[in-house]
């Protein structure tokens, strides 16, 4: 019998400042960490991932070591993850891994908040109801879902809505913790506190419908979750089924993931189609890898190549440009993906807190990254990059 180890928990009841709730998870670094490590604060539904063995990942013989490659700024980046609290971190080139870590307590076995990158898979579930011809991407979301006519969001094309282009205003709000202001999703959701005499929509659905038309659809970029959650009104409207259902039926229990996945739900048991997801690292390696070979992974095509290859193409960078997400020189946003550009030909699916898929074709490698960073950069990290190259000159 293996020896029983003591918990990290030192005392038990624990003590008041070691219990991690919806009023303080914001509040420190390492009750951050306990979030993202943990879907326990809100209600969640199962995203099976069937009844067939995981899919075995192969491991290279020579490891990377992330010590003696630097990035740009002549940092290691094993140092750029550590600085940038990372949780877990995975390399895989040429359907290899090459690295695979884990940080601050986080283990292998662990659901991670994916938050914003859950929007990607979104993004591949519309496009395949388009692909079956159960919805028109330039269609009004009104069309779909009439309670929006008249609402912001409703004004806006399916399309428009996938890449962001339906720029629209919420009531602002000031809630405690900071997180969040000027729009009340995460009171919606029931993520934080609500704030005194707080007078704004108690769930995603009353979200939706209080947003105000700000400018004219498809004029400019404008990222916020709302046009995220509109597009899963309209997936579940259409289908009758929950998107956690349908990442299962159609992604999650075709991988042969190793873990079941968690989406969580607002309170009235909605799932946040706009950060509810959570997984494992291995298993979003498994997901990013099935990217990598344009929808085929373990024997079958699971996204048909098309939609692959349409996101791949990104959508209007001049737009991107002029918004407030500038930072990221050069990107573009399609169909709920960011698309670098780059010499790799790149494109991610990305989260608060510094959750990234990366998906470099050119190179034949994904790098994901699950981390607790309270403040990222508004500059975009040269780690991924440094791996690259050093890839390629190999």
């Amino acid at each position: 019998m293996k020896s029983i180890t003591k918990n990290e928990i030192k005392v038990f009841p624990p003590l008041t400042e070691d219990i991690v709730t919806k009023d303080n998870w914001f509040t420190s670094k390492k009750n951050l960490q306990r979030y993202c490590h943990s879907g326990e604060l809100s209600p969640g539904r199962i995203i099976w991932r069937g009844n067939q063995k995981p899919t075995q990942l192969s491991y290279a013989k020579d490891q990377l070591n992330l010590e003696k490659i630097n990035n740009k700024n002549g940092e290691s980046v094993l140092a750029d993850l550590e600085r940038t609290d990372t949780d877990a971190f995975l390399v895989m080139h040429k359907g290899k891994v090459l690295y695979e870590n884990y940080f601050n307590g986080y283990k292998s076995y662990q659901l991670h908040a994916m938050n914003s990158a859950t929007k990607s898979f979104v993004g591949l579930i519309v496009s395949l109801l388009a692909d079956e011809g159960l919805l028109d991407k330039n269609k009004k979301s009104s069309f779909y879902i009439p309670e929006l006519d008249g609402t912001g969001l409703g004004d806006g094309t399916v399309q428009q809505l996938l890449d962001m282009q339906v720029p629209v205003r919420y009531l602002e709000a000031d809630p405690p913790l900071g997180i969040g202001r000027r729009t009340p999703i995460f009171m919606a959701t029931g993520s934080i506190p609500k704030p005194d005499n707080y007078d704004g929509p108690e769930n995603l659905y009353e979200f939706i419908l209080s947003s105000k038309k700000d400018k004219i659809p498809g004029t400019a970029f404008y990222y916020e979750s709302g046009q995220t959650e509109a597009l899963g009104w309209i997936i579940k409207r259409l289908t009758g089924k929950n998107l956690a259902e349908l990442i299962q039926e159609i992604i999650w229990s075709k991988l042969g993931a190793e873990e079941n996945a968690l989406m969580q739900l607002d309170l009235i048991g909605t799932d946040i189609a706009s950060g509810g997801m959570r997984a494992t690292l291995r298993d979003l390696a498994r997901f990013g890898e099935m990217m990598l070979n344009d929808g085929y992974y373990n024997g079958q095509q699971i996204i048909p190549e098309h939609i692959i290859r349409e996101i791949k193409k990104g959508g209007n960078r001049k737009y991107l440009a002029e918004s407030n997400h500038s930072h990221l020189s050069g990107f573009s946003y399609h169909n709920q993906w960011w698309v670098s550009h780059d010499q790799f030909g790149g494109y991610s699916a990305r989260g608060k807190f510094d959750q990234r898929i990366y998906i470099a074709p050119k190179a034949d490698t994904v790098i994901v990254k699950l981390s607790s960073y309270l403040s990222p950069s508004s500059i975009e990290t040269s780690a991924f990059q440094a791996i690259i190259e050093y890839l390629e000159k190999k």
